[in-house]
């Protein structure tokens, strides 16, 4: 990929390309995007897809939500390359049973102006 550097000189060419570890047109442009989330078979009934989120919902926003129907391990929001949320967001609970009561409180249950949509994640 180093060898992709636009050529200097007086082309016509939009001056997209990859230059220095990062995509885009001009300066600073956007890191590659981040490895995908590491989750195998043992988070399988701990792991909740939560749909409907706001763009501005923060991971600390949804963790205090859903901490109060169990212990949360974390919290991950899908990002464009760019950093702009996708919307959708995966909780990871240390139980199952946590995982369940939190899906039939909060599946649909209105947050930050929207009505979210919770359930087990099924790519686990």
């Amino acid at each position: 990929w180093e060898t992709c550097k636009p050529a200097k000189g007086k082309g016509k060419g939009k001056g997209y390309g990859y230059e220095g570890g990062k995509y885009g047109k001009g300066k600073g442009g956007y890191s590659a995007p981040a490895a995908p989330l590491r989750v195998g078979p043992r988070d399988k009934g701990r792991l909740v897809y939560v749909g409907n989120l706001p763009f501005r919902a923060a991971w600390q926003d949804i963790k205090d939500v859903f901490k109060e129907h169990g212990e949360v391990i974390r919290v991950d929001v899908a990002q464009e390359a760019d950093g702009r949320s996708k919307g959708y967001a995966t909780v990871l609970f240390e139980k199952e049973e946590d995982a369940t009561s939190a899906i039939k409180a909060l599946n649909e249950a209105e947050f930050q102006g929207r009505n979210m949509m919770v359930r087990l994640d099924n790519f686990v």
